[in-house]
């Protein structure tokens, strides 16, 4: 199916007014205000020239040539080298592989497609905003979606109480950390519910109170880096946190992203933490589907699909999820 550019810019090409009429709706869209005339008219320029890269990536999705499509969002304003610059602030605590193994339940069937949202075990989308602490989201997403299945309770958890509580755990706050080093300190002290520990988008002082608690955990899981693993622990257990490299995702829009030449298949690439919430096939192409922490207005509804049956962006390298 061909895109049908909502952005006449996109459409017909650019031209001052087109491109002013842009502007302004991105600024009034996602809420942008700068601190002086000469950043905005530096904003301006990076917006026009991506916007020129979103325009002929679409035409080559168009043509059959690519498997997913670009469009404007938050980042729109941001060169590639800032994006990526970005996404280096919340990787600084590299992935070590753990030696607790995922255990596939006996008896189970897994299923050959399975969204968890349909199941409510996957909860809003929300926004990490400045703070570099996808690795909190990515725990919490995999929190929320235990005590959906095992405890049938559908509440948010908070990604404040890790990004503050679990220093001495080996995370850094909005400077980087790993989901797993999440996990650890809820063993230890249980979660609170975003409603009680609410988030602030930055580094605060620890506000932990047992009494607030909502779910305790005995511990997590690691994925064995296979593409059938990952499979069989989504379908079988429920969400998943994984980490990628997400450097190709500055423009991304919509559709399975399937190109493995523009991002990094190994731990030293990995700089985004994200939940896999499912997987299935579309028009032949094998997916699995993620869900993000920049908010609902960003990929498709706040989720991106990315190629399933060989690591692309090395979304089977550090895959785990807790259990009680």
């Amino acid at each position: 199916m061909k895109i049908i550019f909502l952005l006449v810019c996109l459409a017909i090409g650019t031209n001052s007014l087109c491109l002013k009429s842009e502007w302004n709706s991105f600024k009034q869209n996602y809420n942008k205000i700068y601190d002086n005339s000469e950043e905005e008219t530096h904003r301006f320029q990076v917006f026009k020239e991506n916007l020129n890269i979103i325009r002929k990536h679409n035409e080559m999705y168009n043509k059959g040539e690519v498997t997913y499509y670009m469009g404007v969002n938050k980042f729109t304003d941001m060169s590639e080298e800032e994006f990526n610059k970005m996404l280096q602030l919340q990787a600084l605590t590299k992935p070590k592989i753990t030696t607790t193994p995922h255990k596939h339940p006996e008896n189970t069937q897994i299923p050959e497609s399975i969204d968890w949202r349909e199941k409510g075990a996957v909860l809003e989308v929300r926004d990490q905003g400045d703070c570099g602490n996808c690795w909190a989201f990515g725990a919490v997403g995999a929190l929320e979606g235990l005590n959906a299945i095992k405890k049938n309770s559908s509440v948010l958890l908070s990604p404040q109480q890790l990004t503050d509580c679990s220093i001495r755990y080996g995370n850094h706050g909005c400077y980087g950390g790993r989901q797993i080093f999440g996990f650890d300190y809820v063993v230890d002290y249980g979660i609170e519910a975003e409603s009680s520990y609410k988030y602030q988008a930055k580094d605060g002082e620890c506000k932990y109170s047992e009494k607030n608690v909502v779910l305790n955990i005995a511990g997590y899981r690691q994925v064995n880096q296979t593409d059938e693993a990952l499979k069989e622990a989504v379908g079988t257990v429920g969400p998943v946190t994984v980490s990628i490299d997400a450097s190709p995702f500055h423009q991304y829009k919509g559709g399975v992203y399937s190109d493995i030449k523009n991002c990094g298949n190994n731990l030293a690439s990995l700089n985004h933490a994200v939940l896999v919430v499912g997987f299935g096939t579309d028009k032949g192409e094998k997916y699995w589907l993620i869900k993000n922490s920049w908010g609902a207005d960003w990929g498709e509804q706040g989720y991106f699909r990315i190629h399933r049956d060989y690591s692309v962006c090395g979304v089977l390298l550090d895959a785990s999820y807790p259990y009680v």
